[in-house]
């Protein structure tokens, strides 16, 4: 047995339902959906989405999982503690039922996620969605001067190793399937070539995301056509990685943070909505040039800025501007 099947086998031991995957996929797949593209026409699918989501166990990936399941989809959630993954499988299926399995995965190591993808592969039958979502700041708002090496290995690993590694494996199983798959970058602060002063680490790792996407959306057209790669942004989500950062840009980062973040289930409903479309669509009109989603927009912004200072909405929303 190799290595990726021993993990892979390890996994199933503590998230598989008692039923066992393959008469759950047979139940499953017999299923028509209704799902309603961005045309507006509806659309009937003869299973759900099968859906992989990194860092799904808390904050922006957890609720990512929430929106795809609450659609009929099929999810492996995923990060690197075994007992948040436990938690996060038996919260979501007490609203959910069995239609949500998980393991633990270190997306910096390759033969983690190799097992991840045989774990996947193996539960749901195929990956039709691969979202990119685990990333790390470490937490820890300062100048690159002062920081912690070892917190600086962090994020660089998990960011773009993590990223490179999981775009491989998935890009390679999407690669053997008749039905080819799509695979999801998250971009974020740094992804626009902007500065980000305090946590330069990790808009180091995001400037290099959207190059990422555009370099593997190009491989796969002449190597693997029923590959798609695209980009997710989710704008200013308000997470820990965030609220972690408080005290670091005094009252006008917080006056930005309360006027312009959004709880995690606000993105989360925007993006699930977009890729399902837009992978519904591909399927049945055929591969679709990769395409970046983004929810907060120039003029989604302004206007938010402008609500902000002309009526005041936001004002002291997670934490006073004042402190």
């Amino acid at each position: 047995m190799s290595a990726v099947s021993r993990a892979a086998s390890h996994a199933r031991a503590f998230v598989s339902s008692p039923a066992g995957g393959r008469n759950r996929r047979a139940r499953r797949n017999s299923t028509r959906r209704a799902t309603t593209g961005a045309t507006g026409e509806t659309t009937f699918r003869d299973a759900p989405f099968k859906v992989v989501i990194t860092g799904s166990t808390k904050g922006l990936g957890l609720e990512l999982a929430r929106g795809f399941l609450a659609n009929g989809d099929e999810v492996v959630v995923t990060s690197r503690d075994e007992t948040r993954v436990r938690e996060a499988v038996d919260g979501l299926r007490t609203d959910f039922g069995e239609r949500v399995s998980g393991v633990a995965a270190d997306v910096s190591r390759a033969e983690s996620v190799d097992a991840l993808t045989a774990f996947a592969s193996e539960q749901m039958g195929g990956v039709d969605i691969w979202i990119n979502n685990a990333g790390a700041n470490g937490y820890v708002y300062e100048n690159l001067a002062d920081a912690d090496p070892e917190t600086l290995r962090e994020i660089v690993l998990t960011n773009s190793v993590g990223t490179l590694l999981c775009c491989r494996s998935a890009i390679r199983l999407m690669a053997e399937q008749a039905s080819g798959g799509h695979v999801f970058n998250m971009l974020g602060a740094g992804s626009d070539g902007g500065a980000t002063q305090k946590y330069a680490a990790y808009g180091h790792t995001k400037a290099g995301m959207a190059q990422l996407t555009k370099t593997l959306a190009g491989e796969v057209k002449e190597t693997a056509p029923s590959v798609g790669v695209h980009a997710l942004s989710p704008g200013m989500v308000f997470t820990e990685l965030i609220s972690s950062g408080r005290y670091a840009f005094g009252s006008q980062g917080r006056f930005f943070v309360n006027t312009l973040a959004e709880p995690p289930e606000v993105p989360a409903a925007f993006l699930v909505a977009k890729v399902r479309a837009f992978v519904d669509e591909a399927a049945t009109a055929g591969k679709r040039p990769s395409q970046t989603f983004e929810v907060l927009t120039p003029p989604v912004a302004l206007k938010k800025i402008l609500r902000r200072v002309f009526l005041g909405e936001g004002k002291d929303r997670y934490y006073p501007e004042k402190e």
